[in-house]
């Protein structure tokens, strides 16, 4: 049996405990879509809706993005990969979420596969982590040996650019925009309700894909985000027009932790960077 098999058979044996048990009201995995290479997030709320749960590579969605649409209180089992469980850190670090209400299903795995491409997303994102960061119940054996490199690695090329092809190379990809909010609705940490962009008074920014429009959504979602994003890779995945997103949200992390010597939704018992202040903090920003 293939590891990826067992985290399966795992995962619906836990599921399955939790509800008998009713340590749990609803369970968050995945199930089938259209076909093995695009599941779906599932809700199991029964113990006979346990059957229906699946894992395989194509399981990349972060369902820790579903966490704060529950009422709070409410039990949730859910399974999660290495970025996915920095996001529920961090949802816990911002008390969107209670580490009580939790039970956290850890899915250590490499190998994940784009939906889109059919290519490997490890190295891309996820800092390169493939061991959940927290969990209740390991649903695999530990990965160890497959880190190698820099989780920035992937910046290589844009610092090779001088400031002017850079924003040449952003202002080329924000235009391709048609302002969907897939990269919205994707993120485990766009919970804001409502949302910067659909607030009317006072209106913010054009809804409607313009040039100036796109820069300001955009920009003004990676500041809302710096030292927040979990580098999941969920904005990249569900973007029609295949903007690299993820590449200013890893940007944005290697300056966050290179002045506070702090990856987002590492530990519960931290502080979002942007709100703990500390003597020894850099000032580099402000120069």
């Amino acid at each position: 049996m293939t590891a990826i098999k067992q985290i399966e058979e795992n995962l619906r044996r836990e599921a399955k405990g939790l509800l008998e048990r009713g340590e749990v009201s609803i369970v968050l995995g995945y199930g089938r879509g259209l076909d093995e290479k695009h599941p779906l997030p599932y809700v199991a709320g029964k113990v006979e809706e346990v059957a229906n749960l699946i894992f395989n590579e194509y399981c990349v969605h972060n369902l820790a993005r579903y966490l704060t649409r529950y009422l709070p209180g409410t039990k949730i089992a859910v399974a999660v990969k290495a970025a996915d469980s920095r996001a529920v850190v961090q949802l816990i670090q911002e008390e969107k979420v209670k580490r009580e209400d939790l039970k956290l299903l850890g899915i250590p795995v490499t190998g994940m596969k784009d939906p889109k491409t059919g290519e490997t997303v490890d190295g891309k994102t996820a800092g390169a982590l493939v061991n959940p960061v927290l969990y209740d119940v390991l649903l695999g054996e530990e990965i160890h040996g497959t880190q190698t490199g820099s989780p920035y690695d992937v910046l290589a090329e844009l610092e090779t650019m001088d400031s002017k092809d850079r924003w040449a190379f952003w202002k080329k990809e924000f235009e391709k925009c048609i302002r969907c909010f897939a990269c919205r609705k994707a993120c485990p940490m766009c919970y804001c309700d409502p949302c910067f962009m659909d607030a009317s008074r006072p209106r913010w920014a054009d809804k409607s894909p313009t040039a100036d429009g796109n820069l300001m959504y955009h920009l003004t979602r990676f500041y809302h985000l710096a030292g927040r994003c979990v580098d999941c890779g969920e904005c990249s995945r569900a973007c029609p027009v295949n903007i690299p997103l993820y590449l200013f949200h890893k940007k944005m992390a290697q300056a966050c932790e290179t002045m506070f010597q702090q990856a987002a939704g590492m530990k519960c018992e931290d502080k979002p960077v942007m709100v703990n202040y500390g003597n020894q903090d850099s000032d580099e920003m402000l120069k």
